[in-house]
């Protein structure tokens, strides 16, 4: 919305704030300016009139000018195929600056005739283009004053404003005129609202309206007289908001809708018939044939006079639904922008501005008002004083709820704290007391609440098929990020395969009945082997590098489908590059650290002798001293290993790593916000000597178990063999406090924990 702040003048009784605080009170209610366009016009710039216009003596397309400035008259030559005797223009004089056009005016000779001055082009002085040539006065620039003669046109009163860009939220449809701004600007300091005189007379015109409209307003006048020419005010601010027209008759209706927000088109003098069609719109027709739907196309407008006059209004929510449910290809876009945010219901306030309009620049023209249409229900809103301060957080005064909601044109009755609430007809946005709170605190102003957490009543509408969706992909992307390639396997297997790899298999009773081919004649139970396949089909094609992850579903003997993640690493880590010549091999630890990385820190558990023989695809797919459970939060997810040898050289693989997890098992991981010491952390390294079968697992816990103070946390370093019976096992205790610790009490918390490993696993400082 682009608003000269000259035009308020009109809608308002008092004097409005300079610029800049009118512009920080407008943005403090909701209304945003987004920017502020002084009339930059040297003062050198004034008022002339052409005199005399001879055609230049040795230029076809110059002319040469007799132009009176007040104080004196200039000859000024001009190339404007515009220019005639008579006509008002702006004169730039001699030393006046165009910053517009970056030109300084000097007296200059043209084609052997001297010029002493420039008469400019509206762009020229930084305004919009209205027409090829120079700009022609007229005294809508002067409040309908006689022009005098030079007058910098900064002081005329149409240039002594500012230009505001106003952004407006979508909701905010009764913003988008003059009028809109003015009552929110009334209510704001407070200054009553000028009515613009009614029209005096009234006509019987032949239209006919149907008994049942849908929600809207209609009003028709008779609209007598000539509109020749487009006043300079209406030229200069249509063309700014990039909606002028070639015709005056448009132009002059189109401007009365920016001052006033109703809807105005005209139509030929003569019967007119309203009606609504199946798809809901309303349609006004002559001699049957279709002239506009009202609100989304408009007629073209008539070249005689007299004409009809139509105001318009429908509920903006009805036409919405209408244009939803059958767009219309010929719809006028900056029509339906204004109807479906919401124009002015007041339709007769619209015509009562538009004969205003035409008293002001077309006194011989009359407006008649004819047959008029309302079929359109107030909206009331019951609420109780403390029903605003709960939404609010802020206790507002009662009378100060009411004084609030009168400047804004809403109906209150007061009941003790109740309240019953008449809703302006032109705000189309305030549906709920939600919605009014929102208009009390516009006022009494943001800064002024409490800053608290508000009550919320809404329930999660979280789809957790899709939650669960989105945390599996992003253990894929993980993966991805790591140089995994994703593949995706069909359901079924091959049963002789997944027997041999020594994993269950479904009975023939829960079998498939009808097998796609031998090669895929069962449900498969595990991902691994058709990791493995595809490692061995990359093979043959030459890699020597294979990273692959699959995240599926996979069945039971009972044919129970689960969901899970498994992942292969063979072959070279990374490719030979400098300083790596020969690249780099996979190792169970990089493998591990990868496979952390994707599902987060998991310990791992050595694979008893009674695990293998209840599975044994543990011995016969993994390698049976380098795999292990893989345990998280307790529980045992799944299975971490190297490729058996045996089946690496049986099915021609490269030798490497798999991993196999149970989905179910798996979650999306809550943040959880601790306090953290502000101190150095203290590290204590141990040697022990401990029996060969004891994992380091069962340390970890046994001291975790033990709640020694101050230990945080416990890692191994290094491991050797010490004789048949023992290892040596280096550890690390990690030791920190919220206080500072002395030395004693850290050699206390290592001597704790050698106590509590010598007490469990027989340990021995080395």
């Amino acid at each position: 919305m682009l608003l000269n702040t000259y035009a308020l003048h009109d809608f308002l009784e008092g004097s409005l704030p300079d610029v800049p605080t009118l512009c920080a009170d407008l943005s403090r209610i909701g209304l945003e300016v987004e920017g502020v366009m002084p009339f930059e016009l040297s003062e050198w710039v004034v008022v002339g009139k052409v005199l005399e216009c001879a055609q230049h003596p040795n230029a076809t397309k110059l002319s040469v000018c007799q132009v009176d400035v007040g104080s004196e008259v200039l000859q000024i030559v001009c190339g404007a195929a515009n220019v005639g005797a008579g006509q008002f223009v702006a004169v730039a004089l001699m030393g006046a600056h165009l910053q517009a056009c970056n030109l300084d005016i000097q007296m200059s000779t043209l084609r052997g005739v001297e010029s002493f001055g420039m008469l400019c082009s509206s762009t020229e002085l930084g305004l919009p283009k209205l027409y090829e040539g120079i700009l022609i006065l007229d005294s809508s620039v002067n409040r309908d004053r006689a022009l005098v003669l030079g007058t910098p046109l900064k002081d005329l009163p149409f240039f002594k404003g500012a230009l505001l860009d106003i952004a407006l939220t979508p909701n905010r449809g009764d913003c988008l005129s003059v009028l809109g701004i003015a009552r929110e600007l009334g209510a704001l300091y407070p200054l009553c609202l000028k009515s613009p005189p009614q029209p005096i007379s009234h006509a019987s015109l032949e239209i006919s309206l149907p008994p049942l409209l849908p929600p809207c307003a209609l009003s028709y006048a008779l609209l007598d007289g000539d509109t020749p020419v487009t006043p300079l005010e209406i030229a200069l601010t249509l063309a700014w908001q990039h909606s002028l027209h070639p015709s005056p008759l448009e132009n002059l209706l189109e401007y009365a809708a920016y001052l006033s927000g109703v809807i105005l088109h005209a139509y030929p003098f003569g019967p007119l018939e309203v009606g609504v069609s199946t798809e809901g719109f309303l349609h006004a027709k002559q001699a049957s044939q279709t002239l506009a739907n009202i609100g989304v196309t408009p007629p073209k407008p008539p070249r005689t006079s007299p004409c009809l006059i139509e105001a318009s209004f429908i509920d903006p929510a009805y036409l919405c639904r209408c244009l939803h449910k059958h767009p219309q290809e010929h719809a006028s876009l900056s029509l339906t922008y204004k109807t479906k945010r919401g124009s002015h219901p007041k339709v007769q306030e619209g015509l009562a501005w538009l004969a205003a309009l035409l008293a002001r620049f077309y006194p011989n023209a009359t407006l008649q008002l004819g047959p008029s249409s309302h079929s359109l229900n107030p909206i009331r809103i019951t609420l109780d004083i403390e029903d605003i301060a709960q939404i609010l957080g802020l206790h507002v005064d009662g009378a100060r709820v009411q004084e609030i909601l009168t400047r804004l044109g809403f109906g209150v009755w007061a009941q003790g704290a109740r309240l019953e609430i008449q809703v302006p007809s032109h705000r189309h946005d305030i549906a709920t007391i939600q919605d009014v709170a929102e208009e009390v605190l516009r006022f009494v102003g943001l800064e002024h609440i409490p800053k608290q957490t508000l009550a919320l009543s809404e329930l999660s509408d979280t789809n957790p098929h899709y939650t669960r969706y989105k945390f599996e992909r992003a253990l894929i992307s993980r993966a991805l990020a790591l140089q995994f390639k994703e593949v995706v396997h069909y359901l079924f297997a091959k049963k002789a395969f997944l027997h041999g790899l020594g994993y269950p298999t479904l009975p023939q009773e829960l079998d498939l009945l009808n097998p796609i081919n031998n090669d895929l004649n069962t449900l498969r139970t595990s991902l691994i082997p058709g990791l493995l396949q595809a490692c061995a089909r990359n093979k043959n094609l030459g890699f020597k590098s294979i990273a692959l992850l699959e995240l599926g579903s996979v069945y039971t003997p009972q044919r129970e489908e689960r969901s899970t993640l498994a992942l292969l690493a063979s072959g070279l880590k990374s490719l030979p590059h400098y300083p790596h010549p020969k690249g780099q091999a996979w190792d169970f630890y990089a493998f591990a650290r990868a496979i952390s990385s994707v599902i987060g820190a998991f310990d791992l558990e050595p694979i008893t002798q009674e695990h293998a023989q209840e599975n044994p695809y543990l011995n016969t797919t993994y390698h049976p001293y380098q795999s292990a459970w893989m345990v998280q939060e307790g529980q045992k997810i799944g299975v971490l290993g190297a490729l058996n040898p045996l089946l690496v050289q049986k099915e021609d693989l490269l030798e490497g790593f798999i991993a196999e997890i149970d989905c179910t098992h798996l979650h999306p991981k809550p943040y959880k916000a601790q306090e953290f010491s502000k101190l150095p952390t203290s590290f204590r390294d141990l040697t022990l000597l401990i029996d060969n079968n004891h994992p380091f697992s069962a340390l970890k816990t046994s001291l975790l178990k033990a709640q020694i103070p101050h230990l945080k946390e416990v890692f191994p370093l290094d491991i050797y063999t010490e004789n048949a019976d023992q290892i040596a096992l280096s550890v690390r205790l990690k030791i920190q406090s919220e206080e500072s610790l002395t030395d004693a009490q850290l050699q206390s918390v290592t001597q704790q924990a050698l106590s509590v490993l010598e007490r469990d696993f027989n340990a021995k400082l080395k």
